[in-house]
């Protein structure tokens, strides 16, 4: 597979997740509304079995292309600690898998039941939601270190004279340039900018032409190469 195939794949994998679960979450409000979804429900006939398993296979696919992403370009992102953030995040997730394995086990084996101090409600999604709530202080600490701002902080910037200038230098050309700091008072431009989603759609947009521009190269080299022939 060549590089823009790989890219292509990479970024449909990845992508495909967020577009999944959300079309899973339509799905589990239409068919709880259709009395066929049962949450503790393990028959086939319960539309809950089926959602789980296509959002595991979906996980599976988003989560082993970002692996392989960053076995093949670890070395451009090491400042970044990128496997630093993919462990903070998904050993929460990891984790919340694990503890439903083990409550759905303690519930089907009869070991987890209501008494006079928990109801069933408790049983299923109380303390499992407890637990989740306590696991995730020491995780708040971890993110603090896995999601640091130093990388974009120092990372090629240079402070001039003036504290409000910058000199930036372009990580593919190599040509610096002294540009001006746009926070805006406490950084409140980079609030407003975060809330936008504009942004993730433009890079949608380049994307899309970017891989239709690389495959319209292809095709004129190829075409090119024939006709010498």
């Amino acid at each position: 597979m060549d590089g823009l195939s790989w890219l292509k794949s990479t970024w449909l994998f990845v992508l495909q997740y967020p577009i999944v679960t959300f079309i899973l979450a339509i799905a589990q409000s239409i068919t709880q509304a259709k009395g066929i979804y049962c949450l503790q429900g393990k028959k086939v006939y319960f539309a809950h079995l089926w959602l789980t398993i296509i959002g595991i296979i979906s996980l599976a696919m988003a989560m082993t292309s970002i692996l392989r992403f960053h076995g093949i370009l670890k070395s451009n992102m090491k400042e970044h600690k990128p496997m630093m953030k993919l462990l903070a995040f998904k050993m929460i997730v990891g984790l919340e898998f694990l503890e439903q394995i083990i409550f759905m086990v303690l519930d089907s084996t009869g070991t987890l039941k209501p008494s006079a101090t928990m109801s069933y409600a408790d049983t299923i999604i109380g303390l499992p939601t407890l637990i989740i709530c306590l696991q995730v202080v020491p995780f708040a600490f971890l993110f603090y270190y896995a999601y640091s701002i130093k990388p974009y902080t120092t990372l090629n910037v240079a402070c001039t004279t003036n504290r409000q200038n910058l000199v930036v230098v372009d990580s593919e050309t190599g040509s610096s340039s002294v540009k001006r700091y746009q926070g805006g008072p406490l950084g409140i431009y980079a609030w407003l900018a975060l809330f936008n989603p504009g942004e993730l759609f433009r890079d949608i947009k380049m994307t899309f032409n970017m891989f239709r521009d690389a495959k319209t190269e292809q095709m004129e080299t190829g075409m090119g190469v024939g006709s010498q022939m």
